[in-house]
């Protein structure tokens, strides 16, 4: 958590930023990430080689970018494998409008 409140800091932001290490919004949401392997502590000798058995896929948190409305609804959602990306601006502003613009009647 307080890794969040220096990006808000250092960058000027006045958004709610989450930290979430126990994954427990993420999975709320359904948007955590299944794709990373990861092996057990279990580790064998093989032809003089060390060799780790059992891997797992691992739940893990992604750079991802929600838009949430007032009912808890996903409105737009930009994810990223890479750790060091994060959603352009002008694509997150793009989608508040049109994801929450009044509807014409």
């Amino acid at each position: 958590m307080a890794q969040a409140a220096e990006h808000q800091r250092r960058d000027g932001l006045t958004m709610l930023l989450l930290a979430d290490p126990t994954l427990q919004v993420i999975r709320q949401f359904g948007v955590e990430h299944h794709k990373a392997l990861e092996f057990s502590a279990i580790k064998v000798n093989l032809f003089g080689l060390h060799v780790a058995l059992l891997p797992s896929v691992k739940v893990m948190a992604i750079p991802t970018t929600l838009l949430v409305d007032e009912h808890g609804i996903i409105r737009w959602i930009d994810q990223t494998d890479d750790y060091r990306l994060r959603s352009h601006p002008e694509h997150v502003l793009a989608a508040v409008d049109t994801a929450f613009s009044p509807v014409d009647k």
